[in-house]
C-alpha cells in the first residue's frame, strides 16, 4: 500500500502501518488512526476490535505476501543450488525497499501482544518450511524432519536479525543485499551440508 486506499478496512490498515512504523504501536491510539484513516471510531469498530486487532491483520497480510513472493522466487529459479538464494534475496530485497513492512514484521510486531505473537510465529514457522522444502530432496534420509525443522528456525531467526542489523541500524547506508543474500545462502547450505554428515 503506497497511498491511502479507497475501502475503509483498507483505509484503517494503511493508518495503522504508517502510524505504528513512524510513531510505533505503543504510541499510536485508534484516534490517531481513525483521524488518518478519515473514518469514524464507529468504522473502525465495525472491522476491528481494538489496535492489536489491526496489527494482527497487518502482520498476517504482509507475511502472506511476502511468503508469496519468495515462493515464487524459488519457483523462478530453474537451478537447484540457486533456488535457496532467490528465495533469500527476494525477502531481504522486499525488506530493504518497503520498510514499513520490515518494521513491522521484524520490529513493532515483537511484544505487542500473545495474539500478535501467534501470527509472528506461524509466519517465521512458514518462511522456515519454504527453506525447509527448497532443501530437503538434497539431504540425506537419515537426517530427521525434526532436525532439518530446527534448522530450517534457526536460519530464519539469522537472517531476520541480519536484517535488522544491516538495515535499522545503519539507516542512511544502502547495503548490499544481493551480497547480504549470497553469503546468507552460503550459511544455509553450509548448515544443511553439516547436517547431513553428521553421524
Amino acid at each position: 500500500m503506497k497511498e491511502m486506499p479507497i475501502e475503509a478496512r483498507d483505509k484503517l490498515l494503511y493508518a495503522g502501518l504508517k502510524l505504528f512504523t513512524n510513531t510505533g504501536y505503543q504510541k499510536t491510539s485508534v484516534l490517531e488512526i481513525v483521524e488518518m484513516a478519515r473514518v469514524s471510531k464507529t468504522t473502525f469498530y465495525q472491522f476491528f476490535k481494538s489496535k492489536e486487532d489491526i496489527m494482527v491483520a497487518l502482520f498476517e497480510q504482509l507475511g502472506n505476501e511476502m511468503t508469496e513472493e519468495v515462493k515464487r522466487a524459488i519457483l523462478q529459479e530453474d537451478r537447484l543450488t540457486y533456488k535457496a538464494f532467490a528465495g533469500i534475496n527476494r525477502y531481504i530485497q522486499i525488506c530493504f525497499e518497503n520498510r514499513d513492512v520490515a518494521q513491522i514484521l521484524l520490529i513493532e510486531s515483537v511484544g505487542v501482544s500473545r495474539n500478535v505473537e501467534l501470527v509472528r510465529q506461524r509466519s517465521h514457522q512458514g518462511f522456515a518450511t519454504i527453506i525447509l522444502r527448497t532443501v530437503e530432496t538434497e539431504l540425506p534420509t537419515t537426517v530427521s524432519q525434526q532436525e532439518m525443522k530446527i534448522v530450517a528456525q534457526a536460519m530464519v531467526g539469522a537472517i531476520n536479525e541480519v536484517i535488522m542489523q544491516n538495515f535499522f541500524d545503519n539507516y542512511d547506508e544502502k547495503p548490499n543485499f544481493e551480497e547480504i543474500s549470497r553469503l546468507l545462502n552460503r550459511i544455509v547450505i553450509s548448515a544443511f551440508v553439516n547436517l547431513g554428515m553428521q553421524d
